[in-house]
């Protein structure tokens, strides 16, 4: 049996779980291809025009599975943190799925929910409802989060090998910034620049909470406000065309690092967006950054 795993949306924040997990249940496991241009004109033609970008790519990466496989995976996600949501959509992808780009195609599906049932319980439940001794399960869970593990360790080390000075924070969804459509062009264009750039990470849980009860938004707030500002020189947010989620935060993103001293661009990315207004963008954000410190240079060498 051959499971497909779209590689969007959750894919991302479980980096090597799923894969692993079912592999070592004995089954075939295939990924869609990272995104590309390609997938955008396929997720055109197979889902709602009223989508965000990050879900029009996922249909479009179900259905470049479709016909490849005998099933594809797609979880309920309903929180991934105790006591915190996620995006409602997340919460119907498995039933909006099967009655769209989905229809012609089984559908392996569990509930994610951190808030009622740790995640390492909920999948050795799933693995033993596919018909799998628990036994055999528990060890194939193990080794998925052991491998998924080892992947948000390598994101972490990637982060902590940058200078502690003049880097930039890019800040955005799991989805967003490990999507090779919606953030390679980005981080290329800031690399060519020559700004060290940290892609927020979410691998630690024991956050503190506050008045934001969406899983990964609570994070990126408390990532911002403990930002030092001689260690970053900037955070650029992205941002995707018609995420409710987003517009509602980008404006308190925004006022926490006015009050930190640290320079904030937000980045709107949507099918249509293309890359000389992204690389334009970017440069003119840079550009600014380095008169303001020429001109402070000059102005405390006059004082």
């Amino acid at each position: 049996m051959k499971v497909g795993i779209p590689r969007a949306l959750y894919y991302h924040s479980y980096p090597g779980l799923w894969e692993t997990f079912f592999k070592e249940l004995g089954l075939e496991t295939v990924i869609s291809e990272k995104s590309s241009r390609t997938t955008v004109e396929i997720a055109a033609l197979v889902t709602e025009s009223e989508h965000c970008l990050p879900h029009k790519l996922f249909d479009g990466h179900v259905h470049s599975l479709v016909g490849k496989v005998d099933a594809v995976f797609i979880p309920r996600v309903l929180s991934m943190v105790n006591k915190y949501i996620c995006c409602t959509k997340f919460g119907a992808l498995p039933d909006a799925s099967k009655c769209g780009v989905a229809k012609d195609i089984p559908v392996l599906t569990f509930d994610i929910n951190e808030t009622t049932r740790p995640l390492r319980k909920s999948l050795v439940d799933f693995g033993v409802s596919l018909g799998y001794k628990k036994k055999l399960v528990k060890l194939a869970t193990a080794k998925g989060f052991a491998r998924m593990a080892e992947e948000l360790e390598k994101q972490q080390k990637a982060n902590e090998k940058l200078p502690d000075h003049d880097r930039f924070l890019l800040l955005g969804h799991p989805y967003t910034l490990h999507d090779s459509f919606i953030a390679d062009p980005i981080v290329r264009k800031l690399r060519a620049l020559h700004i060290p750039t940290e892609l927020m990470s979410f691998q630690v849980d024991d956050v503190p909470r506050s008045h934001i009860r969406w899983c990964s938004f609570n994070k990126m707030y408390q990532k911002l406000l403990h930002l030092d500002p001689k260690v970053y020189s900037g955070v650029v947010q992205i941002s995707t065309f018609n995420c409710g989620a987003d517009s509602t935060m980008v404006d308190g993103f925004r006022r926490v690092c006015q009050k930190r001293g640290i320079p904030f661009l937000v980045l709107m990315v949507d099918e249509h967006s293309g890359q000389a207004g992204l690389e334009t963008r970017l440069e003119a954000f840079v550009d600014s950054l380095l008169w303001k410190k020429t001109l402070q240079r000059a102005e405390g060498a006059h004082a």
